[in-house]
């Protein structure tokens, strides 16, 4: 996907499949001697910087509870939430410095291809077959998946067992979060960091080795690169996202040390957890399912449906935009991925990560895709509770399936406005009158998504000033946070560097992605003023 991928690899593809244990899983005996061992490799600290640790943290706790009201009390919670962590980082550098990967960004691609080889064996030996594909550095990129050969369209080119599919059903027991369907990757974000904390006892080893030391997802950006959002769609989205996982390691930290409560039944899992967790480990892990998680059918009984998971050199597929590829199997029980499109050999592959908007590739992924053509910008539109007409407003609504207090979408040319959205504000520019007209037929509330469905002149000018005054606010705050002139200037400057420094890439993620929202409000602003008109 060219340099606005650099660093994160694998997003959800909309797809699925499995996770189970690893090849060589162990026994409980061998996991009792070994965990202590590896424990003991972490150190302690003291009981005067522990206390402090545990004021920060319940700091931490109370702070995440409160649930802003507007977008200015987010912010200024932001603010007090990246205080705290930094200074909770602080205290606990002595044990991240053993359990987090300390490497120098520029060589990060360089150490992780040095462990390939001995990943590409364990894959291998676990039943994963990638005939035509190796891992190599591409540029802008990272690591990413080269053909050794020819590869022609729809040819099945790799396939990964269920038996190296790391998911919460493959070792670790801890269920911090329960068994709920939107927690699964919370628990696979907890099970790596018991993987991770376990170090060379972990089965899953090679895998972790191989994965980034750090990534460019919002948890990893500082307050001034957090400052280009404000104003976007991406904001609330990316600062509801890190107060999310700050509630989390909070809560993990909380129980560990302070309440000394069991997450779960494993002794072990609390073990390791009270022994190596810090927060810039669990930003790692989280970072690492966020960008590389899937969905994969369960096949425990009383799970979920489906439970997040991690595939192991599929994982190393870059994103191209296409069609999704890549589905799991029940009967052989592997993930099965083939070529969207022919590849000649030295050719980077790709895989198509699914169809999602830039703000969620930026806040869940840590990239933006330039060629999107799946992208849109939300909005949030809503009935007012002290609008007499709020209930008639809501019939009309619930019977085009749309919600009262909504976000709805802005598209790229050559849709502009989606029908939703139009129809939303057709329902909410209506008088008493057409709102009677309307009501007296719901059957026909169907017409209103239609941009040619026939209303009064007055009623579609309403309509669409209503969408062009919105969109010159959003376009105006744009220009309140960075003007455009500025934007494109800063822009031009870093895409000149070839390869910039992790904060430039980050940088330059953040400017490429204000391009593009402001272009599709832009366009949608032009539309809505030429249908204003006729």
């Amino acid at each position: 996907m060219g340099k606005n991928n650099k660093r994160n690899k694998k997003a959800k593809p909309q797809q699925q499949q499995s996770g189970a244990p690893a090849s060589s899983s162990g026994s409980q005996d061998k996991d009792s001697t070994e965990d202590p061992a590896a424990a003991s490799l972490l150190p302690t600290l003291i009981p005067k910087k522990r206390n402090q640790l545990n004021k920060l943290v319940s700091e931490l706790v109370d702070l995440v509870e409160q649930q802003p009201a507007n977008p200015n009390e987010e912010w200024r919670q932001y603010e007090q939430l990246q205080q705290l962590l930094t200074q909770i980082m602080t205290l606990e550098e002595p044990l991240s410095k053993v359990v987090c990967q300390q490497v120098n960004d520029s060589a990060d691609d360089q150490s992780r291809l040095a462990k390939v080889e001995a990943f590409s064996s364990w894959a291998k030996n676990g039943g994963v077959h990638s005939e035509g594909l190796e891992i190599a550095i591409f540029p802008g990129y990272q690591l990413g998946l080269r053909a050794t050969r020819q590869l022609e369209k729809e040819e099945l080119v790799l396939s990964v067992p269920r038996a190296l599919i790391f998911s919460e059903e493959s070792k670790s027991n801890c269920r911090l979060f329960g068994n709920m369907q939107q927690a699964t990757h919370l628990n696979l974000a907890h099970d790596l960091v018991i993987e991770k904390i376990r170090g060379e006892a972990s089965d899953w080893r090679p895998y972790i080795d191989v994965l980034p030391a750090k990534y460019n997802t919002v948890l990893y950006f500082s307050t001034k690169q957090m400052q280009r959002l404000r104003g976007t769609a991406a904001c609330s989205m990316a600062l509801r996202q890190c107060r999310v996982i700050a509630k989390q390691y909070a809560f993990l930290y909380r129980d560990a040390h302070i309440l000394g409560n069991r997450t779960g039944n494993d002794n072990r899992c609390f073990f390791l957890t009270k022994r190596g967790l810090c927060y810039q480990l669990y930003r790692w892990a989280v970072s690492t399912v966020m960008t590389r998680q899937n969905l994969v059918p369960s096949e425990s009984e009383g799970s979920p449906k489906f439970i997040s998971a991690l595939i192991p050199y599929w994982d190393m597929a870059n994103h191209r935009p296409g069609k999704i590829t890549s589905f799991y199997g029940s009967f052989s029980r592997q993930l099965e991925c083939t070529a969207q499109e022919a590849c000649a050999a030295g050719e980077q592959f790709f895989i198509y990560y699914g169809d999602r908007s830039n703000t969620d590739l930026l806040v869940h992924n840590g990239f933006v895709d330039v060629n999107n053509l799946k992208d849109y910008v939300n909005i949030r539109v809503g009935l007012s509770p002290t609008d007499a007409l709020a209930a008639k407003r809501a019939s009309i609504l619930d019977k085009l399936s749309i919600r009262h207090n909504a976000e709805l979408r802005v598209l790229p040319a050559p849709d502009f406005i989606s029908k939703e959205l139009l129809a939303f504000v057709r329902v909410f520019k209506m008088s008493a009158e057409q709102l009677e007209h309307w009501c007296s037929d719901l059957e026909r509330a169907g017409d209103l998504l239609h941009i040619d469905c026939a209303l009064e002149t007055d009623h579609e000018t309403r309509t669409w000033q209503f969408l062009e005054d919105r969109l010159k606010l959003l376009l105006a705050v744009f220009d309140k946070e960075l003007r455009e002139a500025d934007e494109l200037k800063e822009l031009s400057e870093l895409e000149l560097k070839e390869e910039g420094k992790p904060v430039q890439e980050i940088e330059l993620m953040l400017l490429q992605y204000r391009r593009l929202e402001r272009s599709i409000l832009a366009g949608a602003l032009q539309y809505a003023q030429e249908h204003r008109k006729v």
